[in-house]
C-alpha cells in the first residue's frame, strides 16, 4: 500500500469514527420514547438475529398484526412496553405485535382490555385474564394462598393478567378455527367442527352454562376446556358459521340463516322479548323470523343484523336515538327492520351511540349521536346520511369503495376495495392509530406499508391485521 492510499484509508476512519461518537451523544439527548419507537411501525425488537446464520430456520412473516390504543394492561402483547425503561401507557399510532407476525395470524379481537388472536389451529391472547377472559386453571382464594403476594397466581394457575401473548389450549380433533370474537370480559370462539368454546365472566350467561353455578368459565384444573352446549341451536345438517361477542350478549349465526343469542338480555340485546338473561342459546325472533341472516354486528347493546337481499335490521339500545325513526323506546325487545332504501346493505356495525353500514356500491352511511363523520358541527342523525366518497380516496387516487365497516365502542373504521383503512371518532387513548390524541370528525387514513386485511376496535385499544407480505 502506497503512502498516499495510507493516508486516504486513515482519513476515513477518523471520519467514520467521529460520526460514530456525534451519534452517541445525540443519541444520549433525546428521550427513551423517541429512542425505543422513532418509527411510524417500528416493532419493538426482542433478541432478533444480528447476522446472517442467525436468520437460518427462523420463520418469515405472514400476515403482520399492528395494535395501538392503552398498551398498560397488557393487551398488544408488546412486553417491552411495561417494562423498563419504557413503561408506557398508550400508543397513538399502530406498532408491529412482534410475538404475532410469524404465527399466520388469520383472526383478531379486541376485547376490554384483552385481546385474542388465532391462526388457523392455534388460539392466543393477552392483557387483562382477572375474569379468566384468556383462560386459564382457576386460581385459589385469596386466604389459600401463603406467601404469594396478592393477585399473583401460584404454580398451575392463571395469571390476572399477560403482558405478552399466550396461547389458549383447545382440545385436539377440533377442527380449525373458523371465527373469534370478544366481549366485555368474555370470548367466543368456533371451529369448523361446530363446536363453541365460551370463557370468562359468566354473570350473565354469556358463556352458555348456568351462572349460578358457574360464575366464571375456564379451563379446569387438568387444563382442559368444555365445549358449549350447542343442541339447542344445530338441527340436520346445518353449520354454524360466526359467531359474535357484544358487551355480556354471545350470538350464533347458521347456515340456515338463523340467529341465535344468549346473555345478557336488560336492554333488548336477546331479540327474544327476554328483559333479564338467559344462558341457554334460544332464537333471535321478531323481524328476522323467516329471514335469512348473514351478518351481524354491534360492539355494545345496539345490535344490527343484515339478510341475503340485504335489508337491514336492528335492535336493543336505544338511549342515544339509534332507532328514533322506529320508536322512542329506550329499548327495542324484538328486532324491528330499518325503514330506509340504502341500497343492497354488505356490511353493518354499531357503536354504543350510533350506526354505521355500506352497501354493495361501496357507500357508506352512518347515523345517531356524537361523532357521525361529518364534521364537529353534525353530532346527531335520526336518519341515515352517506359520507361523501372523496373522503375514502387514498393518497394515490386509488377508487374509493368501501367493502367493510367497523365499529368499536365509540369509533367507526371503512376498509376500501384497495386495502386501505379509513377511522374517525372519539380517541381515547390513542385507539383511532393517527398518531395524534386528538377526536377525529371525519374519515382519515391510517398510515400502513401494507394493505389491511381486517381490523378490530375495543374500547381501549384497537388491532389491525395485514395482507400477506
Amino acid at each position: 500500500m502506497n503512502p498516499s492510499t495510507s493516508t486516504k484509508f486513515t482519513l476515513l476512519h477518523k471520519i467514520l469514527l467521529n460520526r460514530s461518537i456525534y451519534l452517541t451523544r445525540l443519541a444520549s439527548f433525546l428521550p427513551n420514547d423517541v429512542i425505543e419507537a422513532s418509527s411510524l411501525h417500528e416493532e419493538i425488537p426482542g433478541n432478533e438475529p444480528k447476522y446472517v446464520h442467525e436468520m437460518v430456520g427462523r420463520k418469515r412473516l405472514t400476515r403482520v398484526v399492528y395494535g395501538s390504543g392503552l398498551c398498560s394492561t397488557g393487551a398488544l402483547a408488546i412486553e417491552k412496553l411495561l417494562t423498563p425503561p419504557v413503561l408506557k401507557q398508550c400508543l397513538f399510532q399502530p406498532m408491529r405485535i412482534g410475538r404475532m407476525n410469524t404465527r399466520k395470524i388469520r383472526f383478531i379481537a379486541a376485547g376490554c382490555g384483552f385481546s385474542l388472536f388465532a391462526s388457523n389451529n392455534e388460539l392466543y391472547g393477552s392483557g387483562l385474564n382477572n375474569f379468566y377472559q384468556i383462560s386459564g386453571p382457576k386460581r385459589r382464594d385469596e386466604d389459600e394462598r401463603p406467601n404469594l403476594e396478592s393477585g399473583y397466581a401460584g404454580r398451575n394457575e392463571a395469571e390476572m393478567w399477560y403482558i405478552h401473548g399466550r396461547r389458549i389450549v383447545l382440545p385436539e380433533d377440533i377442527g380449525n378455527i373458523r371465527c373469534i370474537s370478544a366481549g366485555r370480559m368474555h370470548s367466543v370462539v368456533l371451529t369448523d367442527s361446530n363446536k363453541i368454546f365460551c370463557f370468562g365472566s359468566n354473570s350473565h350467561g354469556q358463556c352458555g352454562a348456568d351462572p349460578l353455578d358457574n360464575p366464571v368459565v375456564t379451563h379446569d384444573n387438568q387444563h382442559e376446556l368444555k365445549e358449549m352446549d350447542v343442541s339447542t341451536i344445530l338441527e340436520g345438517d346445518v353449520e354454524i358459521v360466526k359467531v359474535h361477542a357484544s358487551l355480556d350478549t354471545s350470538f350464533a349465526l347458521c347456515s340456515n340463516g338463523k340467529l341465535f343469542a344468549w346473555g345478557l338480555g336488560t336492554d333488548g340485546q336477546l331479540g327474544n322479548g327476554n328483559d333479564q338473561f338467559q344462558w341457554k342459546p334460544s332464537l333471535v325472533r321478531g323481524d328476522l323470523e323467516g329471514e335469512k341472516i348473514v351478518e351481524i354486528g354491534g360492539s355494545t347493546d345496539t345490535l344490527v343484523a343484515v339478510n341475503d337481499d340485504g335489508h337491514l335490521f336492528i335492535w336493543g339500545q336505544n338511549e342515544y336515538g339509534q332507532m328514533c325513526s322506529i320508536t322512542d323506546e329506550p329499548q327495542i325487545f324484538l328486532p324491528q327492520q330499518v325503514p330506509f332504501k340504502l341500497g343492497k346493505i354488505v356490511g353493518a356495525e354499531a357503536t354504543g351511540v350510533s350506526c354505521i353500514v355500506c352497501n354493495s356500491d361501496g357507500q357508506v352511511f352512518t347515523w345517531g349521536s356524537h361523532v357521525l363523520g361529518f364534521g364537529p358541527k353534525v353530532e346527531k342523525l335520526t336518519k341515515p346520511m352517506q359520507i361523501d366518497p372523496p373522503l375514502f380516496t387514498s393518497a394515490m387516487n386509488e377508487k374509493n369503495w368501501v367493502v367493510k365497516v367497523f365499529a368499536g365502542g365509540s369509533c367507526m373504521g371503512a376498509l376500501t376495495e384497495a386495502g386501505h383503512l379509513f377511522t374517525w371518532g372519539s380517541n381515547k387513548h390513542g385507539v383511532l392509530a393517527l398518531s395524534h390524541r386528538n377526536h377525529q370528525y371525519f374519515p382519515f387514513q391510517v398510515s400502513f406499508a401494507e394493505s389491511i386485511k381486517d381490523a378490530s376496535y375495543g374500547p381501549h385499544h384497537s388491532l389491525f391485521l395485514t395482507n400477506k407480505v
